[in-house]
């Protein structure tokens, strides 16, 4: 006899993530339950429920309580799943993300100058990501050898979703060019110790 006394079995059934207690309490016990719940919905590509998702940004701040190891696991987690975007959009939505990666958010802004715009390099840095997982996907599902086990795989994701992390702050306007992003990759580099 099966015993679910939270009806958890319908949510499986309609692929939802939701907490079985109030999750403002939830959360609040043990925040890290926030990036589980993230973790859950990208590797699962289930839907997070509209109160556990409201729940999620008010509670986003408390993530700060957590060790920076518990987080790098949980992000790990979530950057071996088959769509990682998914999880970066979630965390965006939530107001995790620019707790965890304010460099990321800062990619999310277009500016437009006398009719010309850049793209959003969130945006494009997830459908990289993505592009990345397919390859890699591809690349499995073929039975070829790859070079090293899941570690070269999430590191390999990292600098995809790293790879433009320094545009924000090469972006300079010119009067010709338009927007230029000069030595963004060299900016970025020297990002990438510090975030880690």
């Amino acid at each position: 006899e099966l015993v679910d006394p939270f009806d958890g079995v319908y949510d499986l059934e309609d692929g939802i993530i939701a907490t079985p207690l109030d999750p403002d309490i939830t959360f609040s016990d043990d925040p890290l339950r926030m990036m589980r719940c993230v973790r859950f919905a990208t590797q699962l590509n289930f839907r997070i429920e509209q109160e556990t998702r409201e729940a999620l940004a008010r509670n986003a701040q408390r993530l700060k309580i957590i060790s920076g190891e518990r987080i790098a696991d949980e992000m790990n987690k979530i950057m071996l799943s088959p769509h990682p975007s998914i999880g970066f959009y979630e965390l965006r939505e939530s107001g995790l993300l620019e707790l965890i990666l304010p460099e990321l958010i800062a990619m999310d802004v277009v500016e437009k100058r006398n009719g010309k715009a850049h793209k959003n390099n969130y945006d494009h840095t997830l459908e990289v990501l993505e592009n990345l997982c397919r390859a890699q996907q591809l690349v499995e599902s073929e039975g070829r050898a790859t070079p090293h086990s899941a570690e070269y795989k999430v590191w390999l994701r990292w600098a995809a979703l790293l790879h433009d992390i320094g545009k924000p702050k090469s972006k300079r306007w010119d009067n010709v060019q338009g927007w230029t992003f000069h030595n963004h990759n060299i900016i970025g580099a020297k990002m990438v110790p510090v975030i880690f």
